[in-house]
């Protein structure tokens, strides 16, 4: 009776973690699928990125072609893969405001790696750090900059002028003067309630 039990026993853990091996690979083969579509569209279509999840997926293309048209593509090479239930989101994207985007990006990420090595040998530049902001091609490019430190604190706004002077000095360095490529920018400089302090 004992060796049935266990006979039994190790069939059910074995069908068990055969159907959990076959939830994985087909869960692998859907992303390799959707993958697969995404490369192919790419191909076609001139791409700046996609990201998606389980549900959605997410793509930029260049205002050179119709967002509808690469969105319906999409949906019908889904569904020709059987496919279904995905929320498919396409917008056309202003190259010249991509690249402005991308170039500010680069910078403020320089901005933080400064503060990071600096915080290292002076204290006072702890937690200082930056926030992303919306970049457009019409408006300065603002180089937000959050600190620790409270507006009311009497130091507050000589803690911020240093903190200028870094970034200003930065600024002057040959690899960012070509990637600020003549924008108009504005340095704003945050408390730790994220209200201006200069």
């Amino acid at each position: 009776m004992k060796r049935i039990k266990a006979c039994v026993l190790f069939i059910c853990v074995t069908l068990l973690l055969s159907s959990c091996q076959t939830s994985k690979a087909d869960a692998k083969d859907k992303h390799e699928i959707v993958g697969d579509v995404l490369e192919n569209i790419s191909a076609q279509y001139p791409v700046i990125n996609y990201t998606g999840d389980d549900h959605n997926i997410w793509m930029d293309v260049e205002d050179t072609v119709q967002a509808s048209e690469v969105k319906k593509e999409i949906q019908q090479q889904l569904k020709e893969n059987h496919l279904n239930g995905y929320n498919v989101s396409v917008r056309a994207r202003d190259m010249k405001q991509v690249e402005k985007e991308h170039r500010w990006s680069l910078i403020d990420s320089y901005i933080f790696e400064k503060f990071r090595k600096k915080e290292k040998d002076e204290e006072k530049y702890k937690d200082v750090t930056t926030k992303l902001t919306n970049i457009t091609l019409e408006d300065p490019a603002i180089v937000a900059i959050s600190t620790p430190i409270m507006n009311s604190d009497p130091k507050a706004k000589e803690y911020a002028a240093q903190i200028q002077k870094e970034v200003e000095a930065l600024f002057q360095s040959k690899k960012m003067k070509k990637l600020i490529e003549g924008d108009a920018y504005k340095i704003v400089i945050y408390d730790e309630q994220d209200q201006p302090i200069n």
